[in-house]
């Protein structure tokens, strides 16, 4: 038997009250404990001592010691920034960068008065696509940043050679993607350096941070500059040219308290259960919606990658496949059922205003911040389509739940014909108005 949707008098889907993903778990007695004593032991190490030393050679291990040198952040915005300075980027050189992301994995650059290069993504990964790498590349191109979308790894195979066939850097921002892999091999450990956004909402999670990984001394030396004076530069900072700036540093202070890596060393403790939960909870939830819905692209698994965290989940709404219902009306019925949905946060880059805006605020002689004008299907038709639904972590909990989720969703399709009615509706009363 059909019921009516919840938004014309009917009962919800879903009873279980709003939020539905709970994040980050609550902190375990030896965390707390933890946090405790290094309150009473020192709130501000400025050397690579401590916790900071413990959490920064854990996260190397993590990355199953294929990087050198890890320097934390207080941000993962903060470690983009000393990416894009410890790489020599400079003003009027060019990033390519995905068009389809968080605004973070570029905006830093602009601060260095960078400009950037969007590529559109692939439909499959909603990573960079390597063959629109390549129409973007100028004499002025210096670097690739890649993103790996939610947590799907980007074809790094492809875009390595295209970084090799034009003498290009290529940064990996990983704050979507812990423990994901490509071929086998971690992300993070493929380009000229790697950033991890340690926010509270990823998996491995410090409240506020972020940690830079590298092969390369130099611009390990020098993101420690940007970040990391005094102490910190005196110890770490071994090439001459560079190691009379310990007192100052190159200016700034963004260094990660310790409070927050006693956090980030228990989620990193905690990540292969947690990981298998999500993986085990994601799956079933993808596999039901394959199944039942017909409206719905559930996000793939293309190649031979591991998800790792997994961040986010993300299907494509598929508009022809439901009477034409606009995303904000499907939103509006979903929400009615009980349902914790929303549009996927990740905006095209090339309509928001720190990037599009002319003359630039920040600096007002600029006008030529974004240098490239090539359309991005894409990348607008997940912006223009994509669902949020919440990142289901705990089996015992999210079973029940994630199957009420699934029949919210089919209820929504046995009564499209109503509610693409109502659709019509208000667009004719919009219209009178």
């Amino acid at each position: 038997m059909t019921h009516a949707l919840a938004l014309f008098g009917g009962p919800k889907a879903i009873a279980k009250p709003l939020p539905h993903e709970v994040w980050p778990p609550a902190a375990s007695t030896v965390e707390l404990k933890e946090l405790a004593d290094q309150r009473m032991t020192d709130i501000s190490i400025k050397g690579r001592t401590g916790i900071i030393k413990d959490f920064e050679e854990m996260f190397l291990a993590f990355l199953e010691n294929r990087v050198r040198y890890a320097i934390t952040f207080n941000s993962g915005t903060s470690a983009l920034l000393g990416a894009y300075f410890a790489m020599g980027i400079d003003e009027g050189d060019e990033i390519i960068g995905p068009a389809l992301t968080f605004h973070a994995a570029l905006s830093p650059a602009f601060l260095l008065k960078a400009n950037i290069a969007l590529a559109d993504v692939r439909i499959d990964t909603r990573c960079i696509d390597a063959s629109e790498i390549q129409k973007l590349i100028t004499e002025r191109t210096r670097l690739i940043t890649v993103v790996h979308q939610w947590g799907h790894p980007a074809e790094m195979d492809l875009i390595l050679d295209i970084a090799r066939k034009h003498n290009l850097l290529v940064l990996e921002d990983c704050s979507h993607a812990h423990g994901s892999r490509f071929k086998g091999r971690p992300c993070g450990t493929f380009g000229d350096a790697a950033v991890f956004s340690l926010q509270a909402a990823k998996m491995i999670y410090a409240g506020e941070g972020g940690i830079l990984v590298t092969n390369s001394q130099r611009t390990m030396h020098r993101a420690t500059l940007l970040g990391h004076y005094r102490d910190r530069s005196r110890e770490e900072v071994e090439d001459p040219a560079l190691q009379k700036y310990w007192v100052t540093g190159f200016g700034q202070k963004l260094r990660m308290s310790p409070l927050n890596a006693v956090v980030a060393k228990h989620a990193l403790l905690n990540f292969p259960t947690r990981k298998l939960e999500r993986h085990k909870c994601l799956q079933y939830f993808g596999d039901r919606l394959r199944k039942h819905v017909p409206y719905l692209d559930v996000p793939q698994i293309v190649g031979d990658v591991d998800m790792g965290a997994w961040y986010g989940f993300k299907p494509l709404y598929a508009p022809e496949r439901l009477k034409g219902i606009g995303l904000s009306d499907l939103i509006t019925a979903l929400q009615a059922e009980g349902m914790e949905v929303a549009r996927a946060s990740a905006p095209v880059l090339s309509r928001q205003p720190l990037y599009a805006a002319v003359p630039d605020e920040m600096f007002p002689l600029r006008r030529n911040k974004i240098v490239s004008t090539n359309p991005t299907p894409i990348a607008d038709r997940i912006e223009q389509n994509s669902l949020s639904l919440p990142t289901f972590s705990d089996w015992e909990a999210d079973g029940d739940v994630m199957d009420t989720y699934v029949e919210g969703f089919v209820k929504v399709y046995e009564n499209r014909d109503a509610l693409a009615q109502r659709s019509r509706d208000l667009m004719k009363s919009s219209h009178r108005i």
